[in-house]
């Protein structure tokens, strides 16, 4: 068998290494997370260095060729190591990384300079070797359940295999000692080092696809978490532009993602938003902040709907902004969930009328506004006439769809802007703010009481009822609203006693008599 040049086969191994040093460096830079990248390169520079040392041997001092070089493989491969244990989420094995390098360049040491030995160098060397693939294979194969598990068994046999090859390197150095220098062409010498080369170009490649099949399987699983998520994502670039939406996007906003891609998200707006908040809302995250808020926005078929987004910035690695991420959740159903319990805490849930609550808002609103422009508010206080009858001789089934029917009549009685409530039972309030005179007020009155007097209908039955009502006004009777719903309650009780089925405007006690 032809010899190869040995020096020849050290200069390549050292090429090799310092290719995989530089891409393992990019790796390492690139990594959101520690990875053991930038053991493996500084592992992989070792050995370069390592190569070139020992190819200059004869040139160079013997210390520099055989015991520094030799020891530079050596914490070439503790690198390796320790990039693998950081890789695997292991602690590092100190005592291994502080005793194993100092004995073998002790060892190296010794058998050239006080028992020169070349076989058991060579030995040292490849127990090195052989103790740290070792070492790694256990580490790799441990992980049985990783996402790059069969990256990892790649890495396995490829250390096992380079230690395999230095087991027998040293096995044959010991049965078969040579006092001849290694550098000198032999068929074994040629094959240990052909073997070295592809060895070395093997381990870089697997590093690299394991640090690769992380990366995949990383980008993997955010990929289906971004495809999956019920939230909506959308990406932009820096000018606004979408570059990406997953599909709850499409689905919530109705717009196919071809119909949205290259759009800006203006698209989706309704009008309904002031444009400040716009304004607000690009000065936040061009400024580089996250931006927290609602949106109020319209879907492809022209229905409105609330997201809560958070749109954050994306930076590039020297710091300038190159997207824009916003995740956004249809709360659509939380508004009007929202919007139905305010509506229940100051409406009436039988009626659907404002509750005595609201109606003191409303009447204390009116009151203001009668003050600035000098207008007058009148109260009515209504209270049904025989309401109680209907209950004991038809049931309150019945006597609800009467109280239903009463708020629809004097609500069809006053005008937009008047307020009809529920005070309680069968009493309700009424406030008609801005009344130019006397008439106004007793005009609605009497609509009131002439609607409220037609017969109710509940199914086959007729129920028959009518109503007595009190009324005060602003200012000539109060200017409190509390007292102005006690004066007009007052004057329903007076109406009541007397005739039933009428109104009064409230006069003072002398007055009335």
């Amino acid at each position: 068998m032809p010899t190869l040049d040995n020096r020849t086969l050290l200069v390549v191994t050292a090429l090799i290494a310092i290719g995989s040093a530089l891409a393992l460096i990019s790796l390492w830079r690139a990594q959101s997370k520690p990875n053991g990248a930038g053991f493996w390169a500084a592992g992989m520079t070792c050995v370069a260095l390592a190569s070139i040392l020992i190819s200059g041997r004869g040139n160079i001092p013997d210390f520099v060729s055989l015991v520094i070089a030799n020891t530079l493989y050596v914490l070439g491969f503790q690198l390796l190591y320790r990039g693998i244990r950081v890789f695997t989420n292991q602690r590092p094995l100190l005592i291994f990384d502080f005793s194993l390098l100092p004995i073998t360049a002790s060892l190296f040491f010794y058998f050239k300079y006080v028992d020169d030995n070349v076989n058991i160098r060579i030995v040292v060397l490849s127990a090195a070797f052989v103790v740290i693939c070792s070492a790694v294979v256990i580490t790799m194969l441990r992980e049985q359940k990783a996402p790059w598990r069969f990256a990892g068994y790649a890495v396995a046999t490829v250390f096992a295999l380079f230690g395999s090859a230095h087991c027998t390197r040293g096995f044959v150095a010991l049965i078969t000692p040579s006092e001849q220098s290694f550098l000198n062409p032999s068929v074994t010498s040629s094959l240990v080092f052909l073997g070295g080369v592809f060895m070395i170009g093997g381990i870089a490649i697997t590093l690299i696809l394991l640090t690769h099949a992380v990366l995949e399987s990383e980008l993997r699983m955010f990929s289906l978490a971004v495809e999956k998520s019920a939230s909506s994502i959308i990406i932009t670039d820096r000018d606004g532009s979408i570059d990406y939406v997953n599909p709850a996007s499409t689905q919530n906003s109705g717009y196919t993602s071809a119909e949205l891609i290259g759009k800006n998200p203006r698209i989706l707006q309704s009008g309904e938003m002031p444009k400040q908040e716009y304004a607000s809302l690009w000065g936040s995250i061009s400024a580089g902040k996250t931006w927290r808020g609602e949106f109020h926005n319209r879907r492809k078929n022209g229905e409105l709907f609330w997201e809560i987004a958070s749109i954050a910035p994306v930076k590039n690695r020297s710091g300038e902004i190159s997207h824009f991420v916003a995740i956004k959740e249809d709360i659509s159903d939380l508004k009007d969930a929202k919007a139905r319990i305010q509506h229940l805490a100051y409406h009436d849930m039988l009626t659907g009328l404002p509750t005595r609550q609201l109606a003191m808002e409303h009447l204390s609103k009116a009151l203001a506004a009668a003050r600035r422009d000098t207008s007058k508010v009148a109260v009515l206080f209504v209270d049904l006439d025989g309401f109680k009858s209907i209950n004991d001789n038809f049931g309150h089934d019945a006597g609800d769809q009467v109280l239903k029917q009463t708020a629809e009549r004097l609500s069809s009685c006053i005008r937009e802007g008047d307020t009809v409530a529920r005070f309680g039972g069968d009493e309700f309030l009424v406030v008609l703010p801005n009344v130019i005179t006397d008439d106004t007020v007793t005009n609605v009155a009497h609509r009131m009481i002439q609607t409220l007097a037609t017969p109710y209908k509940d199914g086959m039955n007729s129920l028959n009822t009518s109503a007595s009502i009190g009324i005060a006004l602003f200012p000539e009777h109060s200017e409190n609203p509390q007292e102005l719903i006690k004066l007009a309650d007052q004057a329903m009780y007076k109406i009541k006693r007397q005739s039933k089925n009428n109104y009064v405007i409230y006069k003072a006690e002398s007055e009335l008599d």
